[in-house]
């Protein structure tokens, strides 16, 4: 009687590459399961659209009298800077998605399973920033068109408004999006190197608001009105107004050096991630 032979074959684990499309997927899913830049990318949205459109009545109401318009003249202020009053506001609501979404994680220690995932930990940066991007580039798009609209809608009422065709509101336009995506992007990159989200935040809302008043009492003689034209909140300001204010950079030479100052704050972050331990 011969003894039956059972083979038995040595279990061979497949390897899987983690590829750069597979972490984006994780960091898209990642995005909108948490609930706080859910709950942070609508306020951004009410934020921009509300405060736009609250704006633009009260600039109406404003422009309809010859005073009030010479006054508003002289800060500046038109009927489209009205509507986007809203977007300055925003720029502060997407700066905070950004840090939550990676100082977040190193907070709660979720960033080392995802740096087991991803063990040069730059990928995951990258597809961080570009979820990120596309995100905020898409929702703040959708709420900077509404709010021009609705608030041109309520100035022209009274013939004060300017429509999507005049020179240079599409451009302006675009360039109020390009503003809120390079702030959410310095965001992440602050929370990748201070890795505390309360820290990051205020940091970064400071930068925005708090450091060009500092900045104000410097003299020309110092060469106060360079550092003002080329710190990193001031230099978008023409890239997002139908109307150039005088003491800012161009709208190209602006959105540019705004560029660089996002690219270095994303550089210092990766060094920062490739460097430094968990």
């Amino acid at each position: 009687m011969s003894a039956a032979t059972i083979e038995v074959q040595q279990y061979r684990p497949t390897e899987r590459r983690v590829t750069f499309g597979g972490l984006v997927r994780s960091e898209w899913i990642k995005f909108w399961s948490v609930r706080s830049v859910v709950v942070t990318m609508i306020a951004a949205f009410v934020a921009i659209v509300g405060i736009g459109v609250l704006t633009s009545f009260a600039t109406r109401a404003a422009l309809a009298d010859a005073d009030g318009a010479q006054a508003m003249a002289a800060q500046g202020i038109d009927g489209f800077g009205a509507s986007m009053t809203g977007s300055q506001m925003g720029t502060l609501v997407v700066a905070a998605v950004g840090v939550i979404v990676i100082a977040g994680e190193f907070s709660t220690g979720m960033i080392r399973t995802s740096f087991v995932t991803a063990p040069n930990r730059l990928g995951i940066l990258a597809a961080k920033a570009l979820v990120l991007a596309v995100n905020v580039a898409v929702v703040t798009g959708v709420a900077v068109l509404l709010a021009f609209l609705l608030g041109q809608a309520v100035l022209n009422t009274r013939d004060l408004g300017t429509s999507l065709g005049d020179d240079g509101v599409l451009v302006a336009l675009l360039g109020n999006v390009a503003v809120l995506v390079g702030v959410a992007l310095a965001g992440l990159a602050v929370g990748a190197l201070l890795r505390n989200p309360a820290g990051a935040i205020c940091t970064v809302i400071a930068s925005i608001f708090v450091v060009p008043l500092l900045l104000m009492p410097i003299p020309d003689s110092w060469q106060g009105d360079k550092i003002q034209e080329f710190w990193f909140s001031n230099t978008p300001q023409n890239a997002a107004l139908v109307t150039p204010v005088e003491g800012y950079l161009s709208a190209g030479t602006g959105i540019l050096v705004f560029a660089a100052w996002v690219a270095v704050l994303l550089g210092l972050a990766a060094l920062a991630l490739k460097s430094r331990d968990v």
